[in-house]
């Protein structure tokens, strides 16, 4: 059956004033799990762990891994199958994918894993994604966690192909970096990049304690699966150019890719219950005398795991209005503006990041400073702090703190998590 989504659109403009030359508008697309899709017992998961047991992780981090592991095996019951991948320099399948019908002794196997070696973290990868092979059936939702707490150096392009591959499976990753500062080196611009192309999200757990509720609300998100394998298309009219698509909570650029001509797609992979997924298009429109238009046709394509179809789809037309009245066109949505103005100061401060990140110190202090004044536009007091500490400590050592970086490019992704309706 089809209408398991609503699909709206909104133009953060009641209308665009005519001009003679390009104008940025935001799309505001909204996709929402309806009463055709009400649950009713969890949905059935396709779970594998892929766990870094390198000699970093010794003592409290590998205790609180455990233990995180331990109460995922606890919630799963014989309709799931579950799967754990431990690497260092190699791989090891320490639970072979399986259905939990002996919690027991997936526990004992996880109690097991002893710390070891260095990070490779292509080979965990790579052997997570068979796991997953292995146990993926019509009705269940497959979902891949990596932890790490450190680097990984030569396989990167490796680990950037298995990441488009596990979207090419509809297997979004849920990527943890765990610990922060020098102790756990891992780099967010890299975990980022990882969660980005295969359609999923990463985090930064920065205590041990912490990890179980990672690992507890990745799973209840899959248990919450309204819809997966979702695809968003754009079919965009005649002159009209896009710029960046955006996931808006937590805020994340997602690849948009040509398909067609004037069509671009992007990966939105699981739609939970209750929360939907919304999406914020940034758009160039093009020169247009006053009226009416359709500027773009937005098709979702998804996959409903708990009634086995596969191929359904919703559809919307986004229609733009242009006038000659400015005080018409002077009418701003505040709920798309609001998201619009998140969304560029997360921008404005990742490049900031990035910048300090390659010793561009004075584009770095510039773009913090400036990401500190608009953070304290939108009321974020103690991130606007943070912002203008690091411009102070990059004048004066030369560097960021690493373990600030890694928080400020984790919690820039949460602006809009408490935007009102």
């Amino acid at each position: 059956m089809a209408g398991e989504i609503a699909l709206t659109a909104t133009l953060h403009r009641t209308a665009y004033q005519t001009m003679a030359v390009p104008q940025q508008a935001f799309v505001l697309l909204e996709a929402v799990p309806t009463q055709a899709s009400t649950p009713g017992a969890a949905q059935q998961v396709n779970f594998c762990l892929a766990l870094d047991r390198s000699g970093s992780m010794a003592g409290e981090k590998m205790a609180n891994m455990k233990a995180a592991a331990k109460t995922v095996v606890d919630r799963l019951g014989p309709q799931d199958t579950i799967s754990i991948v431990i690497f260092d320099e190699k791989a090891e399948t320490q639970v072979a994918s399986q259905a939990v019908t002996d919690r027991e002794a997936v526990k004992r196997r996880i109690e097991a894993i002893q710390e070891r070696g260095g990070t490779k973290m292509s080979v965990g990868m790579d052997a997570a994604l068979n796991e997953l092979q292995r146990g993926a059936i019509p009705g269940r939702v497959s979902r891949l966690l990596l932890l790490t707490d450190g680097q990984t150096w030569e396989d990167l392009l490796q680990c950037e192909s298995l990441a488009e591959k596990a979207r090419a499976m509809g297997i979004p990753l849920s990527v943890l970096g765990l610990g922060v500062g020098e102790q756990s080196n891992w780099d967010p611009r890299f975990l980022e990049n990882l969660a980005q192309r295969s359609g999923g999200e990463w985090y930064a757990v920065d205590q041990p304690d912490k990890v179980s509720a990672v690992f507890n609300s990745t799973l209840a998100a899959m248990q919450g699966t309204a819809v997966s394998n979702a695809q968003l298309t754009l079919s965009l009219a005649a002159e009209v150019q896009p710029r960046t698509v955006w996931r808006v909570t937590p805020i994340s650029r997602l690849d948009h890719r040509a398909v067609a001509e004037r069509d671009v797609q992007v990966f939105l992979g699981d739609v939970q219950y209750g929360a939907g997924q919304s999406v914020l298009a940034d758009v160039l429109l093009p020169q247009r005398a006053a009226g009416a238009y359709r500027l773009i046709q937005a098709d979702i394509t998804y996959d409903v795991p708990a009634a086995n179809l596969t191929g359904q789809k919703v559809s919307t037309d986004v229609v733009i209005n242009y006038t000659t009245d400015a005080s018409v066109s002077n009418q701003i949505n505040p709920k798309v503006m609001n998201i619009a103005e998140r969304v560029q100061v997360h921008k404005l401060q990742t490049q900031a990041l990035d910048e300090a990140a390659s010793g561009q110190k004075q584009n770095a202090t510039k773009r913090l400073r400036a990401a500190a004044t608009r953070l304290l536009e939108l009321g974020e007091q103690e991130m606007a702090q943070n912002a203008l500490n690091q411009a102070q400590q990059i004048e004066q050592s030369g560097a960021m703190d690493p373990a600030a970086a890694q928080r400020m490019r984790y919690q820039t992704k949460r602006l809009t998590e408490n935007v009102s309706p």
